[in-house]
């Protein structure tokens, strides 16, 4: 006879990927993994006097999800910085600025995040934040983290002045005289990273914000990441995270191409790794954004005089590409523009077969939001999936509809790359979005912003059903971090990453997707958010 089952979760509408049992309704949990699937009267035999027995009420039970993009770290540290999303003007910053000072006294820099020109009658400059903070540094990221605007002392402590020339892939832009104005994009920014540095050694102690945010993560059903952060020390802080006592989530690492070297050094490699811990891809950058105007295009913007910037040019790209290959890295490129996605897939397609057969994992483009038509079937024939942020489709859409014009019926193509035999990822790209996966689904499904449902759907043929959304959140992401079947499935004998809604997403229809939350969250077989939770 089987041993009583830990837990047993009963009255569920099983979503699987196909694994399914017919008339099941019920997951009994021993130790670690999941002991059975089928019906509740059938596993109601398992339990025993200590089985805790969950009723899921007829909720949807999904594997563990994972947000197949994010950077957890610098969302970790957000949650204690300076929000500015949603911030209106120019002015409504600088209000939020000054009530974070009067707040947080000392010389420190101040960090922020989230603001958005696009709109404001005044431009980001930095004489409006020397009119608040005086010598201290203010360092304030865009809302997709690819422009900083800084005041007089954040330059002078980096180092910039009307001397200093603008860096390859990057721009520092100036006032009439040549001045530097306090906004810098792209590469530019790096010289700030010290600063940041200092801010967040001030903010607190970094295993208690990891164990915080994955509280927090655990919240919203999520229970393993792929984390872009590419810096040396970043990947030692979520090793160290993701093997320790405390909150936790599975996490595959990416790595810099500073960083090839020490990784090398240590014998690292794509895949390497257990359950918990595993070395992901080399990390490029090919382009900037939409929303800086520095997504690399095929043609130039609509609404500017320009045609972005190619961070790595084609050439250097694919170099990185191969050199990365051949040291056993899969390689996942940042691409959001149409020239750099085909820029990106020129340099798979140039490295050949050693993109198909060297790397553990799978290679990959990130955020794929402008793409030709011409190269959708690429990614499919090359073996590269596709990474893509639901979230950013409705919170760039008007922006998009000014910079690209009529070609944004290519726009966040989801539904053309699924017609096309491309594998799709979803993540979050936190902290430039929430990473919440009911407003993911929502967005990949209705293409509205969960915020504003009275306005249109923005290219609504691009979206995909509830089933493939839901693949892209849990299978998907552990077939790349080489976990799947024993992780992103519902299945015997799989590990026991379980999350409980609290209504059958099915049944509730797309419109209201956004309005769903995890009750119930279950981590290597531990309850770790809900009414059951055990806090570490």
């Amino acid at each position: 006879m089987s041993a009583p089952a830990d837990l047993l979760i009963e009255n569920a509408r099983l979503w699987t990927d196909g694994a399914s049992v017919p008339g099941a309704d019920a997951i009994a949990i021993t130790g670690r993994a999941i002991a059975a699937i089928g019906p509740r009267a059938e596993l109601r035999r398992r339990a025993g006097s200590g089985t805790l027995v969950i009723d899921a009420r007829g909720g949807t039970v999904t594997p563990g999800l994972w947000d197949a993009h994010i950077h957890l770290l610098p969302w970790a540290r957000a949650r204690t910085e300076i929000d500015l999303l949603g911030a209106t003007s120019r002015a409504d910053v600088c209000k939020r600025v000054r009530a974070h000072l009067a707040a947080h006294p000392g010389d420190a820099p101040v960090v922020g995040r989230g603001w958005d020109a696009d709109g404001w009658r005044e431009r980001p400059e930095r004489a409006a934040l020397d009119a608040l903070a005086g010598a201290r540094p203010v360092l304030l990221h865009s809302k997709d983290f690819h422009a900083l605007w800084v005041n007089g002392a954040a330059l002078v402590a980096a180092g910039i002045d009307a001397r200093t020339p603008d860096p390859p892939g990057g721009m520092i832009e100036r006032d009439a005289s040549g001045a530097p104005t306090g906004v810098l994009r792209e590469t530019a920014v790096r010289p700030f990273r010290v600063l940041e540095d200092r801010a967040a050694r001030a903010a607190g102690d970094e295993p208690a914000l990891l164990a915080d945010a994955a509280r927090a993560m655990h919240a919203l059903g999520i229970t393993g990441v792929h984390d872009f952060e590419r810096t040396e020390a970043a990947f030692g802080a979520m090793e160290r995270f993701a093997r320790g006592a405390g909150p936790r989530l599975r996490v595959l690492q990416c790595v810099g191409p500073d960083e090839l070297g020490a990784a090398l050094g240590r014998g690292l490699a794509s895949g390497m790794g257990d359950e918990h811990f595993r070395v992901g891809a080399l990390k490029l950058f090919a382009d900037g954004t939409l929303g800086s105007r520095t997504a690399a295009m095929l043609a130039p913007y609509d609404d500017v005089a320009t045609s972005g910037i190619e961070v790595l040019p084609p050439r250097e790209l694919a170099a990185l590409v191969a050199r990365g290959l051949d040291l056993g890295f899969a390689v996942a490129v940042h691409a959001i523009g149409d020239r750099a996605c085909r820029n990106t897939l020129d340099a798979f397609d140039r490295a050949g077969a050693a993109a198909r057969s060297r790397p553990a994992l799978p290679n990959r483009l990130e955020h794929a939001q402008l793409v030709s038509p011409a190269d959708l079937p690429r990614f499919a024939a090359l073996g590269v999936v596709a990474s893509v942020q639901p979230l950013h489709c409705p919170s760039d859409a008007n922006a998009a509809r000014r910079a690209w014009g009529g070609r944004i019926n290519h726009s966040y193509p989801w539904r053309e790359l699924l017609d096309h035999g491309a594998v799709l990822a979803f993540g979050s790209d936190a902290p430039v979005e929430p990473p919440s996966i009911a407003a993911t689904l929502f967005a990949a499904c209705t293409r509205l912003e969960s915020g504003a449902p009275a306005a249109p759907a923005f290219v609504p043929e691009q979206c995909v059903t509830l089933d493939q959304a839901l693949r892209a959140s849990t299978e998907v992401p552990a077939r790349l971090a080489d976990l799947w079947p024993r992780v992103g499935s519902l299945r015997a004998k799989g590990l026991a990453d379980v999350v409980i809604w609290n209504r059958d997403l099915a049944a509730a229809g797309p419109e209201r997707l956004h309005e769903a939350r995890p009750s119930c969250t279950v981590w290597d077989g531990i309850p770790v958010h809900g009414p059951h939770a055990v806090r570490a």
